[in-house]
C-alpha cells in the first residue's frame, strides 16, 4: 500500500482574483466578505485538484496567512481539511510545516516590495518592512516560506498571484514548480483581474499535476548561515528594532543581522514586524 502524501497550503489574499487594492479588505468595505468568499473559492479549488492528482492524499492543511488570519470561510472549505487561523503563532504564514508533509501550495501570494506593477507589493509587513536580503539578494514572502518548507525538506509545487509574482517564482523557484496567473499587474492598485472561475479550473489542474510530480522538485534553500539586510519602513521604527539582541543598525533606517539558519532568522523576522506595527500603533 503506498503512502499517503500529507499537503500543506499557506494562503494569502492579495493575489487571488478580482481584488486589486487594501481598500477592498477594510472592515467597513462592502467588498469584505465576497473577497472571503472568493479567497475561499480559490483555496477549495486547490484542494480539490490535490484529490484528483491520482496521488493517495493523508491529511490536508491550510493557513490562512493574510493579516490576523480570520479570512478563509471555514463552512464554505471542503470537508477534510483542516485549518489554522488567527493569530499570533510562532512560523506565522507556515505555522504548522513539518517533514511529514510532502508538498506546499501558496495560493493568493504577491510580488515583493517595490516591485514595479506588483499588486500590493509588500514583503511581511508594510508598516515595518520596505525591503528584506537575504545573502545580498532582495526576497520576498514566497522565497521565505519557501525556505522555511525547505529546511524540512518539502519542496513549493505550485505558486498562484498576479503576473510579476510568477517571474519572481521563475527565478528563485524554477520552472517544475506550477503557477496561475489570477491577474495582471497594472500598478500596486490596480490589475487586470481573470474570472474567478476561470482562476479556480486552471487552479484545480495544476494542483493535480503538481502533486502528481512532487517528488521531482527540490526543497529551495538559502545558503547557511544567513546573513540578513533589512531595509525598515522608516527611521522610527529602526529606533526600536535596534534594541533587540543581535542587530546592528547600519543607518537611519538598515538593519543587519545574522542567523544560523532559516528557522532563526524567521524568528527574527517575525520579533522586527511585531515590533515594527506596535511602535507604530503607539507613536503615531
Amino acid at each position: 500500500m503506498k503512502a499517503k502524501m500529507n499537503v500543506f497550503i499557506s494562503f494569502d489574499i492579495e493575489g487571488i482574483s478580482a481584488v486589486s487594492s487594501w481598500r477592498e479588505f477594510k472592515k467597513d468595505s462592502p467588498n469584505l466578505e465576497r473577497m472571503h468568499r472568493i479567497a475561499t473559492q480559490e483555496v477549495n479549488a486547490a484542494v480539490r485538484g490535490i484529490r484528483q492528482s491520482g496521488k493517495p492524499i493523508g491529511k490536508i492543511t491550510i493557513c490562512d496567512s493574510h493579516a490576523s488570519g480570520e479570512n478563509l470561510l471555514i463552512e464554505e472549505l471542503e470537508p477534510g481539511v483542516t485549518l489554522i487561523r488567527g493569530t499570533p503563532r510562532k512560523h506565522y504564514m507556515m505555522h504548522g510545516i513539518n517533514k511529514d508533509y510532502g508538498a506546499v501550495l501558496l495560493i493568493g501570494y504577491h510580488a515583493m516590495a517595490g516591485t514595479r506593477g506588483g499588486g500590493m507589493d509588500h514583503t511581511y509587513s508594510s508598516a515595518s518592512i520596505y525591503r528584506v536580503k537575504i545573502n545580498g539578494e532582495s526576497v520576498g514572502e514566497t522565497e521565505i516560506n519557501a525556505a522555511l518548507a525547505g529546511y524540512y525538506g518539502v519542496p513549493v509545487v505550485l505558486v498562484s498571484g498576479d503576473d510579476m509574482l510568477v517571474k519572481e517564482v521563475r527565478k528563485f523557484l524554477g520552472k517544475s514548480v506550477e503557477t496561475v496567473i489570477a491577474k495582471r499587474g497594472i500598478s500596486r492598485s490596480a490589475a487586470r483581474c481573470r474570472h474567478p472561475e476561470d482562476v479556480q479550473k486552471e487552479l484545480s489542474a495544476k494542483a493535480a499535476r503538481a502533486i502528481a510530480k512532487a517528488k521531482k522538485i527540490k526543497p529551495f534553500r538559502f545558503k547557511s548561515p544567513i546573513r540578513a539586510d533589512i531595509d525598515l519602513a522608516d527611521s522610527l521604527v529602526a529606533d526600536a528594532v535596534e534594541l533587540i539582541p543581535g542587530i546592528k543598525r547600519t543607518d537611519g533606517r538598515k538593519i543587519l543581522f545574522r542567523a544560523k539558519n532559516i528557522l532563526e532568522f524567521y524568528r527574527m523576522l517575525r520579533l522586527v514586524c511585531s515590533l515594527g506595527m506596535y511602535v507604530n500603533l503607539i507613536e503615531r
